[in-house]
C-alpha cells in the first residue's frame, strides 16, 4: 500500500474521480511509493508589461515510484468530450450543456515542467537535466476513448475507467514510455530526498525575539493590584513613603503622583539621585505638565538654587565627596532662605540613595515645609552611594509594594537568589528566558560573548539597539569593552540620548543607570567574588533588576 500525502482519510477526498483515482492508486503501488495529492503551486513570472506577477496551479497527482520515476496525473472526472477541430474540451453538464474546461494534457504538461523546474533548482542546482525519468498523464475514471488519440496525447498516458484496475501497470508502462533509456533506472535514496525536500521542503516557524518580548511587555505593563491600591490610597494622603523593591513600579507612581498634584494646580517637584533617570524622568512628562513639574537630580537643584540666589556654586575639582554630600545641601538651605520660589508638593524617588542631611532643605523648599506634601519612594536594597544606612524623613509607617512587575519571573528569581530574599512576581507574569551567567578570564572572551548576544538579539531577533544596553562596573575605557567600538555595524555608544534615538547600543556604568531599564542587558566584568569596595550585592542586584526580559552575566574570572 502506497503512502498519501497529505495523510488524509481517502474518503474525505470531496472529489468523486480524484477519490477513486486515489483508492486505487493507494491499493495497487508498492509500500515504497509516495502519492502527492492535490499538490497546489506558486510562481512568479513576469507579464506583457514586465511586472512581476504570481501564477497559480493544483497537481491532482505526483506519483514517487522508485522504481521507475516520477509521474504527474491529471484527473478529469465526469463525461468529457474533444471537439478535434477545434482543438477544445468540455465537461457535459446536465440537459446536455457543454462547460468549457483546460486543455487536460497541455494542464498536465505545465505542471510538470513546474514541477520539474522546482526540483533542479532545489535539489539538483547546477544540473542541465533531472537523473531519472519523469513524465505525465490523464486519468478519465469516467470515460473510454476510442479514435485516435488528440493533438499533444498518446495512448500511453491516457488512462481510461477501464485502465483504473491496472493503474499500477498503467504508470509503469508510463514511466517506460518517458525513459530515454531502454528501462528507467531506479531511484535512489538521495534522489527521493531531493525530490521530496524540493517538493515537500521543510518549513519551520520560529518566533522572532522582538514579538516574543512584545507579548511579555504586555503582560509586565498591566498594573498590580497593589498599583492599583496604592494610587487609590495616594489621592488621600499628603504624606508618605512607599518601599518597593526593585521593578515595583515606584518611578512609575512617582511620576502618576506629581502629575496628580500637578492636576489639583499644586506646583510639584520630582526629585532623584541619578542625573540620567531625572532626565529620563523630564523627557517622558506630557508637555501638558512641563510648568507644573520640576524634575531635578538633587545636586543639580542644588546647583540651580544657590545660583538663583546669588550665590557662587563652585564643585571642587579634587576629592570633592564631602562637598556633595554636605556642602551642597547647606548651601541649598541658605539658598532657599533667599529665593521666594517654593513648591508645593515635593517627590523623592530613589531615597535610599539620599544621605540623613538631605533631607532638611527637601523641606524648607516645600511652601508648608514638614506639613506639606511629600512622598518618599525608596528600595533600601538598592543603595549604591551613601555606604551607610539611609535615612528618611518622619512621613509615618511605610507603605509596601512588594512585587515585581518589570521583570520576567526568571530574572526576578535571580535577583532573588542574589539577596537571598523572595521577590514576588504577578501570577501571569511571563516566565522568560533564563538568564546566562558566563565566567570568561581574557577580554577577547567577553568581547565575542558580548558581540554574539548582539548580534542574536539586534541582528537576527531584530530589537531595536534602544532595547539593549550593556552595563559594568567600570567606565567603558576600563572595561574588557574599551576598544569595542562596533558590532557588524551596530554602534556601541555611551550618551543615553542617542542609545534612545536609535543611535547604537549602549554601553553605561551600573550606578549611571540606575533607575533606568532596559529589554534586554548585558552586565560585563561582574566580580566572582563580592568586592565590597568595587562591586557590592547591591550594585549586583541594581544591574540584574535593570533587565526586562534578556539578562546576560558575564563575570570576568581571576
Amino acid at each position: 500500500m502506497a503512502r498519501l500525502i497529505p495523510k488524509v482519510e481517502i474518503e474525505e477526498i470531496g472529489v468523486k474521480s480524484e477519490r477513486d483515482t486515489a483508492r486505487f492508486l493507494v491499493d495497487q503501488l508498492p509500500n515504497d511509493c509516495i502519492i502527492y495529492h492535490s499538490y497546489p503551486w506558486l510562481k512568479t513570472d513576469r507579464n506583457d508589461r514586465g511586472n512581476t506577477t504570481i501564477k497559480e496551479g493544483e497537481t491532482d497527482f505526483v506519483i514517487i515510484l522508485p522504481s521507475h520515476g516520477m509521474l504527474v496525473l491529471e484527473v478529469k472526472g465526469g463525461e468529457i468530450t474533444y471537439d478535434e477541430h477545434s482543438r477544445t474540451w468540455s465537461r457535459v453538464l446536465g440537459g446536455g450543456r457543454l462547460k468549457g474546461i483546460q486543455d487536460p494534457f497541455e494542464q498536465v504538461r505545465r505542471n510538470t515542467h513546474y514541477l520539474k523546474d522546482k526540483i533542479m533548482l532545489r535539489g539538483y542546482p547546477g544540473a542541465k537535466n533531472l537523473p531519472f525519468t519523469f513524465g505525465y498523464a490523464v486519468v478519465f475514471p469516467d470515460c473510454e476513448y476510442s479514435g485516435p488519440t488528440p493533438v499533444g496525447s498518446e495512448p500511453a498516458i491516457i488512462f481510461s475507467a477501464s485502465d483504473l484496475p491496472y493503474l499500477d501497470r498503467r504508470i509503469a508502462t508510463a514511466l517506460n514510455q518517458w525513459s530515454r533509456l531502454d528501462r528507467p533506472r531506479p531511484l535512489s535514496s538521495n534522489d527521493i530526498s531531493n525530490i521530496s525536500k524540493a517538493i515537500s521542503p521543510s518549513f519551520n516557524l520560529l518566533p522572532v525575539l522582538f514579538r516574543k518580548l512584545e507579548e511579555q511587555e504586555e503582560k509586565l505593563f498591566r498594573l498590580t493590584k497593589e498599583q492599583q491600591n496604592l494610587l487609590a490610597f495616594l489621592g488621600q494622603k499628603q504624606r508618605a513613603c512607599i518601599e518597593g523593591v526593585a521593578g515595583s513600579g515606584k518611578t512609575m507612581l512617582a511620576q502618576a503622583q506629581a502629575e496628580k498634584f500637578a492636576d489639583q494646580g499644586m506646583r510639584t517637584l520630582l526629585v532623584c539621585y541619578n542625573k540620567t533617570l531625572a532626565k529620563w524622568i523630564n523627557d517622558s512628562i506630557a508637555l501638558e505638565y512641563k510648568d507644573k513639574i520640576v524634575v531635578k537630580h538633587f545636586h543639580g537643584l542644588c546647583a540651580d538654587w544657590v545660583r538663583k540666589a546669588g550665590m557662587a556654586f563652585s564643585p571642587p575639582t579634587q576629592n570633592a565627596d564631602q562637598f556633595w554630600k554636605d556642602e551642597a545641601a547647606d548651601l541649598l538651605m541658605d539658598a532657599i532662605d533667599m529665593v521666594t520660589e517654593k513648591f508645593d508638593a515635593v517627590i523623592v524617588d530613589e531615597g535610599q540613595d539620599f544621605y540623613p542631611n538631605w533631607w532638611m532643605p527637601l523641606e524648607m523648599i516645600n511652601s508648608k515645609e514638614d506639613k506639606g506634601a511629600m512622598y518618599v519612594f525608596y528600595d533600601p536594597r538598592q543603595n549604591l552611594y551613601i555606604g551607610e544606612k539611609g535615612a528618611l524623613p518622619a512621613l509615618g509607617e511605610p507603605l509596601n509594594l512588594p512585587t515585581n512587575c518589570r521583570n520576567t519571573r526568571l530574572i526576578a528569581d535571580k535577583c532573588s537568589d542574589i539577596l537571598d530574599v523572595d521577590i514576588l512576581t504577578r501570577d501571569d507574569a511571563p516566565v522568560g528566558t533564563k538568564p546566562v551567567v558566563l565566567s570568561l578570564e581574557l577580554d577577547s572572551d567577553i568581547r565575542r560573548s558580548v558581540e554574539r548576544y548582539i548580534s542574536e538579539w539586534v541582528k537576527q531577533g531584530k530589537l531595536k539597539t534602544s532595547q539593549v544596553a550593556i552595563l559594568s562596573p567600570n567606565r567603558k575605557i576600563r572595561s574588557s569593552l574599551n576598544d569595542l567600538l562596533s558590532v557588524k555595524g551596530i554602534q556601541i555608544i555611551e550618551d543615553i540620548d542617542d542609545w534612545r534615538s536609535g543611535k547604537g547600543v549602549l554601553f553605561s556604568t551600573v550606578k549611571n543607570f540606575k533607575g533606568l531599564e532596559s529589554d534586554a542587558v548585558i552586565i560585563v566584568d561582574v566580580p566572582t567574588e563580592e568586592d565590597s569596595t568595587f562591586f557590592k550585592q547591591s550594585d549586583f542586584y541594581v544591574a540584574c533588576s535593570r533587565a526586562k526580559h534578556l539578562l546576560v552575566v558575564i563575570h570576568k574570572a581571576v
